[in-house]
């Protein structure tokens, strides 16, 4: 059997030899936070991998009928949660730029799906896609604006979503007015101003 980090191995065990009873222990495995642990019938344990690979779990069961005993081995694969290794926050970029973002994984074979809401302030309408957004955003306003990219991740048949933030520095631009007159032979006195 395989299952995703962090949920349950359900694993009722069953013999056709009838009267069988079950026992079953686990020991330590590295990158499986879980202590050893032991019991009867279904383990009905949550394993966490604290890794981003797959990682075996062996559960030793012992059956046991008519004063006869037998060992068999379950071997469970845990699937890692799929993460982003780039990162969460990269570099700001200027008003109208293109953002370029290349996704990536430290757990082989992982994809990556996108989205991103109407964000107040930019110039662009909700959109979604795979991989690298490679948008243009448009800085309507006169403030930096954070734009979220949520990211689906998967590997495994297993999901993740991690929020990617990029900042949007704004086109400086100055105040108005942008005219004003003087008389001839005066100074001109102009201080210049922005949001």
């Amino acid at each position: 059997p395989s299952q995703c980090d962090s949920t349950i191995f359900n694993y009722p065990p069953a013999s056709l030899t009838p009267g069988t009873t079950f026992t079953w222990s686990r020991a330590v495995v590295t990158g499986i936070s879980n202590p050893m642990g032991a019991g009867t019938n279904n383990p009905n344990e949550t394993l966490k991998n604290t890794t981003p690979n797959s990682i075996v779990v062996p559960y030793v069961f012992t059956l046991s009928a008519n004063g006869c005993t037998n060992n068999q081995t379950v071997n469970l694969t845990v699937h890692p949660t799929p993460k982003l290794s780039s990162s969460l926050t990269p570099g700001a970029i200027c008003d109208s730029d293109m953002f370029n973002y290349v996704p990536a994984s430290s757990t082989a074979g992982a994809s990556f799906a996108w989205f991103r809401p109407y964000i107040p302030g930019i110039y662009a309408v909700a959109s979604s896609g795979l991989g690298n957004p490679n948008q243009q955003l448009i800085n309507s306003t006169y403030v930096v604006v954070d734009v979220v990219y949520t990211y689906t991740i998967t590997a495994n048949g297993c999901n993740n979503t991690q929020d990617v933030t990029v900042k949007v520095n704004p086109t400086p631009k100055l105040n108005p007015p942008f005219t004003t007159t003087v008389c001839s032979g005066s100074q001109l006195n102009y201080v210049p101003t922005s949001y």
